[in-house]
């Protein structure tokens, strides 16, 4: 059987975040830049579904980035819904990991066969395996950090992040 692999995106962002503040579109982008490459190393499928239950008007959709499915949910329907749903519908097709914090997500997982795990536990597979995929690619051709952001101080990612959210 197939894995794959679905995640809670929010609990991702906010686990990576570890307390700081973020602005969320890019905090998105970053997270799904990071699991479209590990989903193309891995060899797996991964499904990320984000919460937009506060969104008027918003409608399901779902949108697929290579070997990385993106699911925004609809109005007034949580992330934990849709993940529900993928597990009853997927789990005699596929061997399912669930990626979520919440506890009673993670045993809704369970119920279905699925494999929990945390999204700290994932961050740091993620991030396991794109190094030792960077770590067999030459020097010379490796692409520095794709995040400029990575390499400023943190006196000025504050001020930026003021001018982006019309603060500065």
């Amino acid at each position: 059987m197939r894995e794959i692999i679905i995640v809670d995106g929010y609990n991702m962002i906010f686990t990576q975040a570890a307390g700081k503040q973020v602005d969320l579109a890019h905090a998105r982008e970053r997270l799904l830049n990071q699991l479209l490459q590990y989903a193309v190393l891995a060899g797996v499928e991964v499904v990320v579904v984000f919460d937009a239950y506060r969104v008027k008007g918003g409608k399901e959709h779902a949108e697929n980035r290579g070997g990385l499915t993106v699911i925004f949910t609809a109005e007034g329907e949580a992330a934990d819904t849709v993940i529900e749903r993928l597990c009853a519908q997927l789990s005699d097709r596929f061997i399912i990991s669930v990626v979520t914090a919440d506890w009673a997500e993670q045993r809704l997982a369970l119920g279905y066969g699925a494999l929990r795990v945390t999204p700290k536990e994932f961050d740091a597979e993620v991030n396991a395996v794109i190094q030792r995929h960077q770590d067999q690619v030459p020097t010379a051709s490796r692409p520095a950090d794709d995040y400029i952001e990575s390499r400023l101080a943190e006196d000025i990612k504050t001020v930026l992040s003021k001018w982006r959210q019309g603060k500065g």
